[in-house]
């Protein structure tokens, strides 16, 4: 704790500054004003100049120390004044500038029309795959989920099911990892589960987005999300969130077996976590076909769930 001033100290004391960062998430983090003590005077202060007992009331001239002196005071407060200022536009530009990067993201891929009548035209696929693939053999699709910042490529390595854990799509080394999916998944999407991996990170980044889905209003005003694959766009219902325990699902459910396939829709459909959300009337059978996106419930903790946000395929719109 700094330790308080005494009035003479402050009188003969400079100008003092301070101010914090805070790196952010999705936009969870953010900038903080550093903050000014008041300068407090002593009460003689307070008279620059005095009136003499002699002059009959009359002010005598300002002399040049007491000028100096308040014009020292008045700097003081003017810089005061500006920190405040720079300190509340530079918080202001990192949310601005967060909130600009997310609605960036989203605009990347644009929403796709998927009521294309019989015969019409169709559609152009909004991922250039071509390019993609460029980038890495690895991407097979991508997923996008409207209002979120969920806008991404998803992988799969042929030679290690973890590879993409701690690695960007390039194969980099990064601790954000990428978005991935694992071998005993097919990359057409074919599956009646198929799960899709990324990191809860603290920058908002990855599948850091996914807990929005905690919360009843923005589940039940969010119900879509997209996959693209080359020559289709997936569309799919967002019909449960919640947290789920950290076994392997694929490894732990034999879903080729129908009563095994349809016991665990239905623990989908109702989930025992007190974190939850399920959407009302909705249904599977064993002839759906569900993505489950997979992530950490909660950054840097050790608590050993996840938590799935579980969409159900409802179109899948061929593209040029």
């Amino acid at each position: 704790m700094r330790r308080r001033e005494t009035p003479a100290e402050e009188a003969g004391a400079s100008s003092e500054s301070g101010g914090a960062t805070s790196a952010g998430s999705h936009a969870r983090g953010s900038a903080s004003a550093p903050q000014t003590s008041q300068v407090s005077t002593p009460s003689s202060r307070a008279t620059a100049s005095r009136t003499s007992p002699t002059d009959g009331g009359s002010k005598s001239p300002e002399t040049p120390h007491a000028s100096r002196r308040r014009t020292v005071l008045l700097t003081a407060v003017l810089a005061a004044c500006l920190v405040v200022a720079v300190g509340g536009a530079v918080a202001l530009s990192g949310v601005l500038s967060a909130g600009d990067r997310a609605q960036e993201r989203q605009e990347q891929t644009p929403v796709p029309e998927t009521d294309v009548q019989a015969g019409d035209e169709l559609p152009e696929n909004p991922i250039d795959f071509a390019e993609q693939q460029e980038i890495s053999a690895d991407i097979y699709a991508w997923i996008y989920i409207p209002g979120t910042g969920i806008n991404l490529p998803i992988v799969q390595s042929s030679v290690d099911d973890t590879f993409y854990l701690r690695r960007d799509v390039t194969g980099a080394s990064d601790v954000y990892g990428s978005i991935f999916t694992q071998s005993m998944n097919a990359r057409d999407f074919s599956d009646p589960v198929t799960l899709i991996y990324g990191h809860d990170t603290d920058n908002g980044t990855m599948f850091g987005d996914l807990h929005e889905f905690e919360d009843q209003t923005f589940f039940n005003e969010h119900e879509d999300l997209y996959i693209y694959t080359p020559g289709h766009i997936l569309r799919y219902r967002i019909i449960a969130a919640y947290v789920y325990d950290d076994r392997h699902i694929m490894n732990s459910f034999d879903f080729s077996d129908l009563a095994v396939r349809q016991r665990y829709f239905d623990a989908v459909l109702n989930p025992t976590s007190m974190v939850k959300n399920a959407r009302e009337g909705a249904s599977l059978t064993t002839d759906d076909k569900i993505v489950q996106l997979s992530t950490c419930n909660g950054v840097a903790t050790s608590d050993n769930t996840r938590y799935l946000v579980t969409g159900v395929l409802v179109d899948d719109q061929a593209t040029q």
